[in-house]
């Protein structure tokens, strides 16, 4: 535990994600993507302050929305209603 704490400012090495510190906020802006890498975008956890299954689906939300500004396209968050709803 000390050692992931000693890498990720987890407190007692805790699985949940990044303790949020002066040292460790910085970071909360974290790039999502990877020089080099075209169309490459980390999503989960480890990119964003706090953890868990909440802070993943966020992340991966946000991927979602900066790939829509890239494309040009509205990022839209309404379901598609069925043909036969319509």
């Amino acid at each position: 535990p000390l050692t992931f704490e000693r890498y990720t400012g987890n407190w007692r090495g805790n699985w949940g994600g990044w303790r949020i510190t002066e040292r460790t906020v910085a970071p909360l802006h974290m790039r999502k993507t990877l020089p080099g890498l075209d169309h490459f975008y980390m999503v989960g956890q480890w990119v964003e302050p706090g953890g868990g299954v909440p802070t993943a689906a966020l992340s991966g939300r946000q991927a979602v929305q900066i790939m829509c500004h890239r494309d040009g396209k509205t990022f839209n968050t309404s379901m598609p209603q069925p043909e036969e709803d319509r």
